[in-house]
């Protein structure tokens, strides 16, 4: 009598299955890198290659700029619908307002770079540097990056604000 052997293979199931998980998550891997593109990182208000290549610069005019001036963001947080940005850039010597800065800036969300709000002042008023107003639609967590120039040493600073 012959016996027949009962006993399957599960084996070109498993690799067949193995096979066509991987495609899968692939293919999911894909449409989820479609939906939610890069974010450019920009901490220095400036591309990452530039920042990557002049790193060691950066730091030395960051170091100087803090020992020469001392700069207050005014505005803990911002509320929905129009806003006005307040700065204040003192000498740290003298403590007196420093009138002849260029301050550029960028209030961002952290997650999407199409809300970006970019601005630069020249305006000294009483209450230190004034920009124009700004209008907020989202609430939510924002981050202020500021950038400010003496014409000889540069200062980034980065501030996170709430929107209520």
């Amino acid at each position: 009598m012959n016996k027949k052997n009962n006993n399957k293979s599960f084996w070109p199931y498993g690799i067949t299955l193995a096979i066509l998980a991987v495609v899968v998550m692939g293919a999911g891997t894909i449409m989820i890198a479609l939906k939610h593109p890069v974010q450019m990182d920009e901490a220095y208000m400036k591309k990452y290659q530039k920042v990557d290549n002049h790193y060691d610069e950066i730091q030395k005019s960051q170091e100087l700029f803090d020992k020469k001036y001392k700069v207050i963001i005014k505005n803990d947080s911002f509320k929905l619908g129009r806003n006005q940005l307040l700065i204040d850039v003192t000498n740290r010597e003298n403590n007196s307002q420093v009138a002849n800065m260029v301050l550029s800036i960028k209030i961002t969300r952290p997650d999407d770079d199409r809300l970006d709000i970019k601005m630069s002042s020249k305006k000294v008023g009483d209450d230190g540097y004034v920009f124009p107003t700004f209008e907020i639609k989202n609430r939510g967590r924002w981050i202020v990056l500021l950038n400010i120039s003496d014409g000889k040493v540069d200062g980034f600073f980065k501030k996170e604000v709430d929107v209520k």
